[in-house]
């Protein structure tokens, strides 16, 4: 990856995306392919002025665009709450102990989930593992 000082770096609208997609994967460890590519293929932010309409009158226009800018503030806030909302939920998640790291990781082995992670484990990835079947997203009730 370029580094700040390369001037190569500003010049490839990729490096946000990369660099965020780095981070997430540092943070939420591995990611599969599917995972990956379904961010790549995300839909972008809509454009907040893709709806103005123009009249040739400067204040008017100023005016539409300025409307357009805060109503798109509005919508991201939305979604941001919402975003924030389920990443601070604390019902998805839950823990299983054991008396020793050993009989953890021999749940692990013998349960298949070592390739999944040793710690901190995908819902999701584990499911395929155990071959349990997950409501999509789609599905699911709120």
């Amino acid at each position: 990856m370029a580094s700040p000082d390369d001037p190569a770096s500003d010049t490839d609208p990729n490096n946000d995306l990369l660099a965020q997609l780095q981070a997430a994967a540092v943070m939420s460890g591995p990611t599969s392919q599917a995972e990956l590519l379904a961010q790549l293929n995300a839909e972008p932010e809509p454009d907040p002025l893709a709806d103005v309409e123009y009249t040739g009158d400067l204040a008017t226009d100023s005016a539409a665009e300025l409307d357009a800018v805060q109503q798109g503030f509005r919508d991201r806030t939305k979604r941001e709450d919402e975003r924030f909302r389920l990443a601070t939920d604390s019902e998805y998640w839950f823990v299983l102990c054991f008396k020793s790291r050993e009989d953890k990781e021999a749940f692990l082995k013998a349960a298949g989930l070592m390739a999944v992670g040793d710690k901190y484990l995908d819902g999701y990835a584990v499911a395929r593992v155990l071959d349990i079947p997950m409501p999509s997203t789609d599905t699911r009730k709120e």
